[in-house]
């Protein structure tokens, strides 16, 4: 998180997706965007991506990965260090969503500025890491 922290928003270097797939790839050696990695630069061409690998959205990606992963999904309210929040973020195009990373106060999500802080209360799902 802190190697990230000023770290501007770039689709496909280092958006929301990716900096939560870091982070987990940081904490157990397993990459879930490999598939992602390269495939996009554009909000365009994410939005294509995610659609291609889980027939929708950020959610339904995330969901896939969890599934893949064996990543056991938890209520956002008993989200611990270091899992993986969904969070509803109304200034988040295109879905107003983002995922990200949960750092015990507060979430964690790449922002246009780097790595934004984020109220625990915007979290709609968790998974636990």
């Amino acid at each position: 998180v802190e190697q990230a922290r000023r770290t501007p928003f770039v689709w496909g270097v280092s958006d929301c997706c990716l900096f939560a797939c870091d982070c987990v790839q940081a904490m157990t050696g397993v990459d879930p965007a490999a598939w992602f990695r390269g495939r996009y630069k554009t909000r365009r061409g994410a939005t294509r991506a995610l659609k291609a690998f889980a027939g929708g959205g950020l959610e339904s990606a995330a969901v896939r990965i969890a599934t893949e992963l064996n990543v056991p999904e938890v209520p956002p309210v008993q989200a611990q260090r270091g899992d993986v929040v969904l969070l509803s973020v109304p200034s988040c195009p295109p879905e107003n969503l983002a995922l990200g990373i949960c750092l015990g106060g507060h979430h964690a999500a790449q922002g246009p500025g780097g790595i934004t802080n984020v109220p625990l209360a915007y979290a709609v799902r968790a998974w636990r890491v």
